[in-house]
């Protein structure tokens, strides 16, 4: 398909049309022969609730995507989805959100190794909010799945593209396309992938956002020896309070273009230096509950020197 018109620059104030969603099989199954590809799982999970530690989920799509050197997607090789059986009656707030039934997941299941064996083919893994989907995927398969996690809701700075940033669909009607159907994982899976492939009015893909955020470096910085009184301020700064059960701290995922600011805050605010650890690609949007703190003794980066 074709750009979209009056799309190119989400600041424009032309009238604009919106454009359905691709389905699948609208979208190449394989690349072009001979070319260059990443596989880039993009996926997407329905839940029974938001709370990690009650809630489970219960339907998982992720297509596998080719993406070319310009950072394009030029097929779609596979979509695969499932649904989960929880074990009891969905709540009417999930029913209606979904369109799940309880008969829709008696007895249904989705095998962990597969999964597993799914994720560790690809390159690099991409959900709209992966700090809500990769700790219900990695509860589901009661593991770390050590492959690179990118977020298209954070990794992507939506401002200053001229994008007001919100929830998924939010963000699509900006780009110039609709949902005709959400809260099914495949549906959302495949708006997902229209989003990726959007070409930005500085002349990149969101997927190049993404994929560039993943590549980047960045860190956590960890509020070691924080005075409780700070707790508002981290608060509003975003860190995130892990609860693990010997050493309960703040702590936050800080991007290189935020770095100097951050430490200049935290100096600032709280009177002394953040602990200050790399954050993997393949550590980055875990569960709370499985992070372990460390006391690293990290280097000054090499943009800092």
């Amino acid at each position: 398909m074709p750009g979209i018109p009056g799309c190119s620059d989400t600041r424009s104030s032309e009238p604009r049309i919106l454009y359905p969603v691709r389905n699948r099989a609208a979208w190449p199954r394989k690349a072009p022969e001979g070319q260059q590809v990443r596989r880039i799982c993009v996926i997407d999970t329905e839940t029974t609730g938001l709370r990690l530690e009650r809630h489970q989920i219960v339907e998982l799509c992720g297509a596998v995507v080719s993406v070319d050197d310009r950072d394009r997607v030029v097929a779609i090789e596979q979509v695969k989805a499932g649904l989960v059986d929880p074990g009891h009656p969905l709540s009417p707030e999930i029913a209606e959100l979904t369109g799940l039934s309880d008969a829709d997941l008696a007895g249904r299941s989705i095998c962990p190794e597969q999964l597993v064996a799914f994720l560790e083919g690809c390159h690099g893994v991409v959900a709209f909010n992966a700090g809500f989907d990769r700790p219900f995927v990695e509860k589901h398969v009661a593991r770390h799945v050590a492959v690179p996690w990118g977020c298209a809701m954070r990794d992507v700075p939506w401002r200053t593209l001229g994008f007001e940033p919100g929830p998924q669909g939010y963000v699509l009607a900006q780009a110039g396309y609709y949902m005709p159907n959400a809260h099914r994982a495949r549906d959302d899976v495949l708006a997902l992938v229209e989003l990726l492939d959007h070409v930005c009015a500085d002349g990149e893909s969101v997927m190049a956002k993404v994929l560039a955020a993943i590549e980047a470096p960045a860190w956590r910085f960890e509020a070691w020896g924080a005075p409780y009184g700070f707790k508002d301020e981290l608060k509003d700064r975003r860190y995130q309070w892990a609860p693990e059960r010997t050493h309960k701290i703040w702590h936050k995922h800080v991007r290189q273009a935020d770095f100097r600011s951050e430490y200049r805050w935290y100096r600032q605010t709280i009177g002394k230096r953040p602990m200050v650890a790399p954050l993997l690609a393949t550590e980055r949007y875990r569960a709370n509950e499985t992070w372990v703190p460390k006391q690293p003794t990290v280097s000054v980066p090499d943009f800092l020197r």
